[in-house]
């Protein structure tokens, strides 16, 4: 059975101000989690069409690994990868996720759609009568919401930041009510991991840790970094995406290319020491993620 989660999240934000912001954030954090040898391939990024809409198309690889936590380690191969397909046909976006190893027993979609509310509409994306029989209706507040002690940041907290380009920040409790101007992104996240036995326990973790998770991370930093990206245009901004993907293949590889010397070195000299390995989501440990 699809698991279905509708994820609503408010920003003191335009529309036009997130096309920019979420760009920056995506190539930012993918390429932060690439820095360590496990992380994200950018395969293709480029302009697509299809009838009337116009965006751009991307495909990713996700080398998750030992990013995983120990519990799904346990069955999953070392060398898992995810692949990402994207269109982004601003303000429309949809993303899916397939696993070449689990073929058509594990499938990850992601409609969303960005709109100048605070996230009052009961059925931005469409569903079926059916489907909104078995959503559930998920509202990430980026100042109100709990944070892990492990992941707080000072500079990344809504109620303590301040924009010196745009002076919005120090949200308050009702910010949502009280605050200008504001949208919302609407997310419908379809999960289904069809393998008996632990099918629930994953796609629960799926929904919770690898997307609303990182929903609430990735969205107060888009508010916190502000800063950083409130003055590019789309042209300045596409060429940091591509010099960003392009560092960050270049570290991927690299670090990939050390790992195969160490390992041969490591076989020649009978060491069976393994590499340390990190977590890829943002809140993914061991301990948090059972």
């Amino acid at each position: 059975m699809v698991l279905i989660k509708e994820f609503r999240i408010p920003l003191p934000l335009t529309v036009e101000e997130y096309k920019v912001a979420q760009l920056f954030m995506v190539a930012t954090i993918s390429k932060k989690n690439t820095s360590l040898g496990e992380g994200i391939e950018v395969l293709e990024n480029k302009p697509f069409a299809d009838g009337a809409t116009t965006g751009f198309f991307t495909r990713k690889i996700f080398h998750l690994g030992g990013r995983l936590p120990t519990w799904l380690r346990s069955f999953a191969p070392t060398s898992l990868q995810i692949e990402e397909k994207a269109w982004n046909a601003y303000p429309y976006c949809k993303t899916s996720y397939a696993c070449p190893l689990l073929g058509d027993r594990f499938s990850v979609s992601i409609e969303t759609r960005y709109e100048p509310d605070s996230g009052t509409q009961e059925n931005c994306l469409n569903l079926n009568k059916e489907e909104l029989s078995i959503r559930e209706v998920e509202h990430i507040d980026i100042v109100n919401d709990p944070i892990d002690e492990a992941h707080y940041k000072p500079e990344e907290d809504p109620k303590i930041f301040q924009s010196v380009k745009t002076g919005r920040g120090k949200l308050q409790k009702d910010w949502m009510n009280s605050t200008k101007p504001i949208m919302c992104c609407y997310k419908v996240c379809k999960v289904e991991f069809r393998c008996w036995g632990v099918q629930n326990k994953v796609e629960n973790f799926i929904q919770r840790v690898a997307l609303r998770d990182t929903f609430f991370m990735g969205h107060r930093q888009i508010f916190c970094w502000i800063d950083q990206w409130f003055d590019m245009d789309m042209e300045s901004l596409r060429e940091f995406e591509k010099k960003t993907n392009e560092e960050m293949n270049a570290q991927f590889h690299a670090k990939n290319n050390d790992n195969n010397n160490n390992n041969n070195n490591n076989s020649n000299n009978n060491n069976n020491t393994q590499p340390q390995r990190y977590s890829f989501f943002s809140r993914s440990t061991d301990g948090n993620n059972k």
